[in-house]
């Protein structure tokens, strides 16, 4: 599990890495084009939507970082440029972020 420390506050917002790993690939390609967005996600005192822009500090702590898939960062980056922002709640990204991690063991 990771975390996302926006603005001033103190309190990270914990995200799956996984999801995290592509938020933050989002992010990055938005501000380095000068775009900001809307990003909605749970927090502790429920659903809170940030807007990220350049000027606002931004934190992403990952323990282990996710390999990128392709077709989860284009989804997200479409909904990051749409009107109503990269909005995780919504259930194309929340099941992403309860999807358990597999990984493959050797006998």
């Amino acid at each position: 599990m990771g975390h996302l420390t926006y603005g001033n506050s103190t309190l990270p917002i914990d995200v799956e890495d996984e999801t995290l790993t592509h938020v933050r690939a989002v992010t990055l390609t938005k501000l380095r084009r000068n775009e900001s967005f809307a990003l909605t996600l749970h927090t502790p005192g429920g659903v809170e939507t940030l807007w990220v822009q350049a000027a606002i500090p931004l934190r992403f702590v990952m323990e282990e970082e996710s390999p990128i898939d392709r077709a989860l960062l284009v989804k997200m980056m479409n909904a990051a440029n749409s009107s109503g922002g990269l909005d995780l709640t919504r259930a194309e990204f929340a099941d992403v972020a309860a999807a358990p991690q597999l990984h493959a063991m050797s006998a």
